[in-house]
């Protein structure tokens, strides 16, 4: 091969080698510097929004040139907030693309809020879509009803932003948490009242997840439990009946099943508290008998006066001892008879009837009738007896008090108003049990100070939600008073002290 030959082909393997070279050289400059890339993010909506929290939902799209070297996110009242706003929760580095989340707490109630995600890259930081929610307003009761009454009545609570979740919802009668709430929903909340509340004005407090609302009105809380015991076993009758307590049973019996007299009876039953029971005792000698008067001294019982089923007016008198079931005819009456206006009581180891038409008082001691002083009032059928004084509720809508030892009359207390039936004495105070009144609370005198306070009404306690109960006749027996409701013939238990 010639010289100039060689040299041909050296040149151009030359040149190939530079070209080589040149292209090795500009490939490694372009994977050294690469355009660099921003990472990405999306928000959305947030969730669980409550009264002072809220839960924030992000997703990293795009991990850019370098990494996420931190994500997270960021709140607060303007919109498109940044890093500088006043909330922000940072979550870190994240090594790959995905969602992420974080419960915000600590928020205002009622406030509207901004939200975006955010990630941060060695290119900066980039930010989601704005999102805008509002927290919960406060809870807020509007009223509640009733606004008195007593432990396991229904206290009705009205108002707003409560929840349809009752295990979110706490309820306070004054300090006393109720353990029974029976529903809920964004307006209302039906709970039950607890016992232990302190008698009187009370605040209620409704706290819904944190938030405490309380109210601008008192609850009256009233003292005192209803229970309904055994059902009375003998024939429904109206309220012209005998009743009387005697060795801590009740014992009720006469009557008539219509207005019409000559449906009356002449049964006599006995209620025993300790087992709950109604058991037939000997029928009344006299005969079927309506409007008859009682009275106890010592461990006997007086029954008599009346009606018969012929409309006449009876004025025998018989007694009754529960050791023997025996009844025994005594001295007639010698006033004058009248129908349904007559009362009897005993005091002092004698006995006494009250004619309410004519307003005469009757005694019988040992047997023998003797006039006493007139009533200087009209009364009803209502009393109760207080260390040896009866105190007469009169149809004025006062009280009155007799004193047996000196047979005079004088005025007590105006504080009674409405309608009652029943009576009872217990440590001391005199109850009046409110009968056929809407709502109407059982009331308790006080003879010391002289002043009336209320107990809780039957009417929270009465099945299907009455409005009204018609009690008739009614027992002191141990610390507690029991009373039959007409037509149902259901017994109830009245506990003071609960």
């Amino acid at each position: 091969m010639s010289a100039m030959k060689t040299r041909r082909i050296n040149t151009k393997q030359t040149l190939l080698m530079l070209v080589a070279l040149l292209w090795a050289f500009t490939g490694c400059q372009q994977n050294e510097d690469p355009q660099p890339e921003n990472s990405a993010v999306s928000t959305s909506a947030p969730t669980n929004v409550d009264f002072t929290s809220a839960t924030f939902s992000g997703n990293v799209t795009k991990l850019g040139t370098g990494g996420v070297t931190d994500h997270g996110f960021v709140w607060g009242e303007t919109t498109d907030p940044d890093l500088t706003a006043a909330g922000k929760q940072s979550l870190g580095a994240k090594a790959e693309t995905g969602a992420f989340t974080h419960n915000a707490t600590g928020l205002t109630a009622g406030k509207t809020y901004h939200v975006r995600a955010y990630v941060t890259d060695a290119q900066g930081t980039f930010y989601g879509q704005n999102q805008t929610f509002s927290t919960t307003s406060d809870p807020t009761i509007i009223s509640f009803i009733p606004t008195q009454g007593g432990q396991n009545d229904t206290l009705t609570i009205t108002g707003t932003n409560f929840s349809t979740t009752t295990t979110d919802i706490t309820v306070k009668v004054g300090s006393i948490a109720v353990t029974n709430i029976v529903s809920s929903s964004a307006t209302e909340i039906k709970a039950i009242v607890p016992s232990g509340v302190t008698e009187g004005a009370n605040k209620v407090t409704v706290t819904v997840k944190t938030q405490e609302v309380v109210s601008t009105t008192d609850f009256t809380y009233l003292g005192g439990l209803w229970t309904q015991k055994k059902t009375f076993a003998g024939v429904d009758r109206t309220t012209e009946t005998i009743f009387f307590t005697l060795n801590s049973k009740a014992y009720m019996g006469l009557g008539r099943t219509e207005l019409n007299v000559s449906t009356g009876l002449d049964d006599l039953w006995e209620y025993d508290p300790t087992t709950d029971t109604w058991t037939q005792k000997a029928n009344y000698p006299g005969g079927k008998r309506t409007a008859a008067v009682s009275f106890v001294i010592q461990d006997i019982a007086f029954v008599g006066l009346g009606t018969d089923v012929n409309t006449i007016h009876q004025k025998d008198f018989w007694q009754y001892k529960p050791a023997t079931n025996t009844w025994t005819q005594i001295a007639d009456f010698t006033g004058t008879p009248s129908f349904s206006q007559q009362t009897g009581f005993s005091v002092g180891g004698k006995g006494y009837v009250v004619k309410r038409d004519s307003k005469e008082l009757w005694e019988i001691d040992l047997g023998v009738w003797k006039k006493k002083n007139n009533l200087p009032f009209t009364a009803s059928g209502v009393y109760f007896i207080i260390s040896d004084v009866v105190y007469f509720w009169a149809d004025d809508q006062k009280f009155w008090k007799y004193n047996a030892g000196a047979d005079s009359w004088s005025a007590a207390s105006e504080d009674f108003k409405g309608g009652f039936l029943g009576r009872g004495t217990l440590n001391g105070k005199g109850y009046i049990i409110n009968s056929a009144v809407d709502n109407a609370p059982t009331l308790e005198y006080d003879v010391t100070t002289n002043t009336v306070s209320n107990k809780k009404s039957l009417v929270g306690s009465l099945p299907g939600g009455r409005p009204t109960a018609f009690l008739t006749e009614s027992f002191i027996i141990g610390n507690k008073i029991y009373a039959r409701e007409k037509n149902s013939n259901t017994f109830w238990e009245f506990d003071p002290s609960k």
